[in-house]
């Protein structure tokens, strides 16, 4: 029976939004600008990850001046990157739904319109995902999902890509979902939320939300770390990492296949060797595993 929302409830649904910021000067105040006025945002959790430029001094003072947004920095003011950001964001967040947005980044006027009424009505649903753009690019790529998918289909089809990806600033989810599928894992510098995206596909309850129209759009520059530093090496990484966890999980051989095939691609470049050679060893290898665990 799906329960109709009341006043109570949409006053009550709001989000902690979580933003890591490293070297963002030049965007971050244009990023807050975004997000904080919209009703659906309880709080903007700033995590400053030891920047080389005056961010520190821009957060202190966007914090100083709005009740909304909190500032914490790592011991000694360390650089620990993205996933160790996002991880202490999320444990100093005090709402009950977790949202991201990088600090280069933007957030849409209808963030989380459909979001909102999904939570509200869907009790099941454990995250929503949504469309994301470029900013200043109308005709430019958009992350997003190009159909419904049901949500155990999901696991499947985000590691195929059949029908896409969708990207960190367009998910919402809640906070407990993390006690059961742990952290961002601060081994990898990149693709770290690629990874988180596939545990949560696999264990839990995600839906798309708005499928067509940004929510959020993202920005192209030189100082972006996920254009310069991604190639074969930091995908298999991914890849591996995730093998590594969901190995103990009861995953179907036809989706344990398809991930030793994700593998052996990127590792017959990284390898410079033959991909039917390091699928097949790599098939093998993962079945032993999988029965291993049985």
């Amino acid at each position: 029976m799906v329960e109709k929302k009341s006043l109570f409830s949409e006053l009550n649904f709001r989000v902690s939004v979580v933003m890591p910021v490293y070297n963002g000067a030049k965007y971050v105040e244009e990023a807050l600008s975004s997000a904080v006025h919209l009703p659906e945002v309880g709080e903007i959790v700033l995590i400053e990850d030891g920047s080389e430029d005056n961010s520190l001094e821009i957060c202190e003072e966007l914090s100083r001046n709005n009740e909304k947004i909190s500032l914490y920095v790592h011991e000694n003011n360390q650089n620990k990157g993205a996933s160790e950001s996002r991880n202490l964001g999320i444990l100093k967040a005090k709402y009950d739904y977790i949202a991201f947005l990088d600090a280069d980044d933007i957030y849409c006027e209808n963030r989380f319109e459909k979001e909102q009424n999904i939570f509200l009505t869907q009790q099941t649903v454990d995250g929503v995902y949504s469309a994301v753009g470029y900013i200043n690019e109308p005709y430019g790529k958009v992350f997003t999902l190009k159909r419904v998918v049901e949500p155990k289909k999901l696991f499947n089809y985000l590691l195929r890509g059949t029908y896409g990806h969708f990207h960190t600033n367009g998910i919402t989810i809640k906070k407990e979902i993390f006690n059961k599928v742990g952290y961002f894992n601060p081994e990898l510098l990149l693709h770290q939320d690629s990874e988180m995206w596939l545990k949560m596909a696999f264990t839990s309850t995600l839906v798309g939300g708005e499928l067509k129209v940004p929510v959020a759009l993202i920005r192209r520059h030189e100082g972006n770390r996920i254009w310069v530093g991604q190639n074969d090496k930091t995908r298999l990484l991914v890849y591996q990492s995730f093998f590594n966890w969901v190995i103990n999980k009861k995953i179907s051989v036809f989706n344990l296949l398809i991930l030793a095939r994700k593998i052996s691609f990127f590792q017959s470049k990284v390898l410079k060797k033959p991909f039917v050679l390091v699928f097949i060893k790599n098939s093998f290898q993962a079945l032993i595993a999988k029965f291993k665990k049985l």
